[in-house]
């Protein structure tokens, strides 16, 4: 398992502190947005975060340090399930270095692939999606300037043949 990158953490915080608007920032007790103003001036927020950052920077290292030892005391599913998750969310060169423990069941390796194959589908799903709707923008454009360009020669005949 690989450590956790101190930015990692801190923009995986930012994201949760942003993708919880219904809450008030972290250390803001006042939904007055004076009282918010002056704790973000104040160093109140950007100190709850901090704090909040060190304890998920601890909770990271705590995990890492321990992991190891309890793997090998996990059930064969509870192992194949932790050890797949893992793997499926980590970078390339940390699945290589998970998938070649010698505590990584076998079986991680077919749900690693099948999830790869789900993502790639997932992948090839959007692309063939934008490409259809960049398509449709070009043809609808194109008809557009066509219709602009029938409209302008055909308004000239009409206009040769009434003389």
């Amino acid at each position: 398992m690989s450590k956790m990158n101190h930015n990692d953490l801190h923009r995986q915080f930012l994201a949760t502190v942003a993708s919880d608007a219904t809450q008030p920032a972290i250390g803001v007790t006042s939904t007055d947005p004076r009282r918010t103003i002056q704790a973000i001036q104040s160093g109140v927020v950007a100190k709850a975060a901090v704090n909040e950052l060190n304890r998920a920077l601890s909770f990271a290292n705590a995990v890492g340090q321990n992991f190891a030892a309890v793997l090998p005391s996990l059930s064969e599913q509870a192992r194949i399930e932790v050890v797949s998750a893992l793997a499926c969310a980590s970078s390339s060169k940390d699945r290589r270095t998970i998938m070649e423990h010698p505590l990584c069941p076998a079986d991680v390796e077919a749900i690693v692939a099948a999830y790869d194959a789900a993502k790639a589908e997932e992948a090839e799903t959007r692309k063939a999606e934008r490409a259809a709707e960049r398509e449709e923008k070009e043809r609808a454009k194109f008809e557009e300037l066509r219709r602009k360009f029938e409209g302008g020669t055909g308004g000239e005949t009409k206009a040769m043949a009434a003389e």
